[in-house]
């Protein structure tokens, strides 16, 4: 029960922002109307961080933490990009299974930066696939508090005659920057 907890914590934490500002940037364009599509997305992303997580606590997978912290923010930059050419609400199949396949890899890329967080807190051996498990889940409840209040207030603005485009420009722009600022700051070289 503890690590389900502690994935909570690990994603609602501000001092991990980066993980928020990806989020964000992969629901851009979304509101409420969109809770399953989105749903599925952090599913995508758990689904791609589990298995980093899984193999670098087993310790099969070792990558520089340097260049993990570094790409985590290109993660962003990438997925803000993505959404500013898709359009706001874009849903054609292709588009829509690149952004799938892209959100796994981009979750791998983001469990290897909790890989160490989970070590850190995993202690034994013979249980790291159920103390995996607990965490991944406190990691997936705490991403859709966080969605669910941003597509709470995306409706608000919707409501207040935002459209889903200005909504997806403003929101890519903020994170894109934020996260170009982040990568320039993480850069391994």
């Amino acid at each position: 029960m503890n690590e389900i907890y502690m994935g909570v914590e690990h994603i609602t934490d501000l001092n991990g922002y980066d993980h928020i500002l990806f989020l964000l940037a992969l629901v851009s364009w979304a509101s409420l109307a969109d809770a399953w599509r989105v749903f599925l997305l952090a599913t995508a992303f758990t689904l791609g961080h589990s298995l980093t997580l899984l193999l670098a606590g087993m310790g099969w997978v070792y990558v520089n933490g340097t260049w993990i912290e570094f790409f985590i923010p290109v993660t962003i930059m990438a997925t803000a990009i993505w959404n500013l050419r898709r359009g706001a609400g874009a849903a054609n199949q292709r588009g829509t299974k690149v952004t799938y396949l892209a959100t796994v890899g981009f979750g791998l890329i983001h469990g290897l930066g909790f890989s160490s967080f989970f070590r850190m807190m995993s202690n034994d051996g013979e249980q790291i696939a159920m103390s995996l498990l607990r965490f991944n889940f406190g990691v997936e409840v705490g991403q859709l508090l966080i969605l669910a209040i941003c597509l709470a207030a995306a409706s608000l603005f919707r409501a207040a005659g935002v459209t889903p485009r200005e909504q997806q420009v403003f929101i890519c722009a903020v994170t894109g920057t934020v996260a170009f600022l982040l990568a320039t700051e993480r850069l391994p070289f």
